[in-house]
């Protein structure tokens, strides 16, 4: 069974070479890595060129983009580009356990699978947190999961069958780099007959790249997840068995975006499509008690409760040893 890899490079000199060697000593022979230059400005690509005459039995394609056109666009020239049964990603920050390619080819061959997820781990360098999710075979259930946020849905955590991906048409929308994610898998998943799930964690989520998609929250970042949100509610209309996971989706979305973004921001957020009532079920306590505010747009009351709250989180963060005290 060939697996096809694809890594989307751009900005990730410091990464590379970790991301890359995580994925050519994988032992599972039957594969091929398919790494984007997204018109990288730093040596990203330079590096990983030096890697490869260590491995020169490796299937290694470098395809490049001109000029940058951004995460989902690298990966839509990826996906296009594989040949294997199943496609995984990793995102060149990232990396995968030694073993990780042969575990989730071996639970392809038992389960027939059109999807198969993975644990994984919150890395931030010295240490780790694993994250286990919520899985269930039934499809329609999974997807009512991912929809309403109920667990995480990177899309480097889902091998998908190329097959599958090709029969449903769903590919990352270029353009919309933030929340791709969220979209493509939540598209996805409807189409799948089964659902399987390796009980291990096989992906280093790194936390310590302050450039990247997660942590930088500009106007273009927003409104990528703004229209990310009007894109599912689009595709779901009319679709009532996924309507309370779809509302969940949006007020988890919405309430954790707007206690991450300044009070000035709060109006650009809003725009972000959410139905009411409001649906709680998959907040944390923290956002509960935020999601009125913005339901009502208290935005006074919802600026001081969110600061306090960063702030709190900030000094948890310190001391558990996940930032560096700058004092």
């Amino acid at each position: 069974m060939k697996l096809s890899v694809i890594v989307p490079v751009y900005g990730v000199e410091k990464y590379i070479a970790r991301c890359a060697e995580s994925l050519l000593r994988q032992d599972y022979a039957d594969k091929e890595l398919i790494f984007v230059d997204d018109a990288s400005p730093d040596r990203s690509v330079a590096i990983l060129q030096e890697l490869l005459p260590h491995y020169p039995d490796r299937q290694v394609t470098i395809l490049r983009h001109s000029e940058n056109r951004g995460l989902a666009a690298a990966r839509r020239t990826g996906m296009k580009a594989a040949t294997g049964e199943y496609i995984i990603h990793v995102d060149g920050d990232d990396y995968i356990e030694p073993d990780a390619l042969q575990q989730l080819a071996r639970k392809a061959e038992e389960t027939k699978a059109d999807i198969i997820g993975m644990d994984f781990y919150f890395d931030w360098g010295e240490r780790k947190k694993v994250y286990q999710g919520r899985w269930t075979e039934n499809a329609q259930d999974y997807s009512r999961l991912v929809l309403s946020g109920a667990t995480m849905p990177n899309m480097w955590a889902h091998m998908t069958r190329r097959q599958l991906v090709e029969q449903a048409g769903v590919l990352p929308i270029e353009g919309l780099d933030t929340g791709e994610d969220y979209l493509f898998v939540s598209r996805l998943c409807p189409h799948a007959r089964r659902i399987a799930h390796v009980e291990r964690p096989l992906y280093h989520y790194m936390q310590t790249n302050s450039s990247s998609y997660m942590h930088v929250l500009s106007e273009k970042n927003i409104r990528s997840l703004i229209q990310v949100m009007k894109e599912l509610s689009d595709r779901f209309a009319g679709k009532p068995e996924y309507a309370d996971a779809l509302r969940a989706g949006q007020w988890l979305k919405k309430t954790e975006l707007m206690m991450r973004v300044s009070r000035s921001q709060y109006p650009l957020v809003d725009e972000m499509p959410a139905m009411l009532p409001v649906n709680t079920g998959t907040m944390t306590f923290a956002q509960r008690v935020a999601a009125p505010l913005v339901a009502k747009r208290h935005w006074f009351l919802l600026a001081i409760y969110s600061s306090c709250y960063r702030a709190l989180t900030e000094i948890v963060q310190v001391l558990k040893g996940r930032r560096k005290n700058k004092c």
